[in-house]
């Protein structure tokens, strides 16, 4: 099997589809980093003669700040991880097979499989490929969102963020490089 492009002009479920998709989420929530410090100057100024107000209104800024790449965070992997499962799926139909059992019980001699060594399976059954840095830095990530979700309290950080984002769209935009158009 192969990975393959459905013919011009769908786009729906190509790589490149998905990579476009993961860039506007990305570039709003640069805009909105953007606002919110744009809102917090705009409410220090207005402050200036009020020590108190404007000395709680720089570590609001950051809250807000912190609370958005939290969720951004959370969200990006998840759509990928959704974003996974229908590039795969409809893989498998152009192909003419039958789409993966993504609840499959799967174990490894380490324990349960990740999505991302499913997502990894699939690669190899097209025989495509994505760097192993990209699909480490996924994974990584992976870990710390299930850790933050059901373990610690871990806060992701902008670098954790535009790391996920950066290997995310590094995944979509290398097997965009890898579709062949379907007949």
């Amino acid at each position: 099997m192969k990975l393959k492009r459905p013919p011009y002009p769908i786009v729906v479920g190509t790589a490149g589809y998905f990579f476009v998709h993961a860039g506007h989420r990305e570039t709003a929530v640069e805009h909105a980093i953007e606002v919110i410090g744009q809102h917090a100057a705009r409410a220090r100024a207005s402050f200036a003669g009020d020590p108190v107000m404007a000395a709680l209104e720089q570590p609001m800024e950051a809250w807000v700040v912190e609370s958005l790449i939290q969720g951004a965070w959370l969200r990006e992997y998840h759509e990928w991880e959704k974003a996974t499962k229908s590039f795969f799926d409809g893989q498998h139909q152009l192909n003419g097979g039958p789409k993966p059992d993504w609840k499959a019980k799967i174990r490894s001699a380490s324990g349960a499989i990740s999505h991302v060594d499913r997502v990894r399976s699939q690669l190899s059954l097209f025989g495509a490929s994505v760097a192993e840095a990209v699909l480490e830095t996924i994974d990584s990530q992976r870990r710390l969102i299930n850790a933050a979700k059901h373990e610690d309290e871990y806060l992701a950080t902008e670098r954790d963020y535009r790391a996920l984002a950066e290997a995310i769209a590094d995944f979509w935009n290398e097997l965009a490089e890898q579709e062949e158009f379907a007949v």
